[in-house]
């Protein structure tokens, strides 16, 4: 109980010192921490198919050797053509994160937008800094043939956050603030009609069942599962 005090005093002390920095010093607040990057599974998909859209983001390389972690985040995710594919926000998921309630929201649908969701890695020591870390991945679902784009932007909505950003330093110092978005755009090509992938379903003997279909020409194809019926549902990929 008294780590988790802690934790949440530090979290709330950093917020606000982000804030009061980027008053102070608002040359600094320009400082970009961290670079965002958007990447879809696939970049055609057909009316009625689903791919999926991950938000990446790491530390910059120019303060990685001082960098402890991404400490919080802080997001809008835009859709420019809610016609022609939606964002299903409800089976979003924060893959990396805390995601304790205390300290972290799925945010608000604003149109075929997402406003506010916010997380902390205060259990991911490292998160971003070697590597890049999954903050959202998100089920898009076309809905008729025609071009769209997803943007990941500082977040908003939220009253108590203001700075989409805070890196953790070695040794305590002041954070790391601000995103780089340069390179968090990602496409969607919407067509008139997907491939038809018709299942079939067999005994394979006692519990066992054999699931075949025939693949498409050009495609990528995975099984998927889910556990239990109630919503959201978050199909996961079977292994193997």
């Amino acid at each position: 109980m008294n780590k988790i005090k802690f934790s949440l005093r530090w979290m709330a002390f950093a917020w606000a010192l982000a804030a009061a920095w980027s008053i102070a010093w608002p040359e600094a607040a320009t400082a970009q921490a961290v670079a965002v990057t958007l990447r879809l599974d696939t970049n055609q998909i057909g009316v009625g198919e689903t791919t999926l859209l991950h938000v990446m983001a790491q530390v910059v390389p120019a303060q990685r050797a001082g960098a402890d972690r991404i400490f919080a985040w802080y997001l809008d995710v835009a859709n420019t053509n809610g016609a022609a594919a939606r964002g299903v926000y409800g089976a979003m998921t924060r893959p990396a994160s805390d995601n304790d309630p205390l300290t972290s929201g799925a945010g608000v649908d604003q149109g075929s937008n997402r406003r506010g969701i916010h997380d902390t890695f205060l259990n991911r020591p490292g998160a971003g800094v070697s590597n890049a870390v999954e903050l959202l991945r998100i089920p898009i679902t076309g809905l008729a043939p025609g071009r769209t784009r997803f943007l990941a932007a500082p977040g908003s909505g939220v009253p108590a956050l203001s700075t989409d950003f805070l890196v953790a330093t070695v040794g305590g110092g002041l954070p790391g603030i601000g995103g780089d978005y340069s390179g968090a755009a990602a496409d969607l090509l919407v067509l008139a009609s997907g491939c038809q992938v018709p299942l079939q379903l067999a005994p394979a003997g006692g519990n066992r069942f054999q699931l075949s279909f025939p693949p498409c020409a050009g495609r990528n194809h995975f099984v998927e599962f889910v556990v239990g019926l109630a919503e959201p549902r978050v199909w996961q990929v079977l292994p193997g």
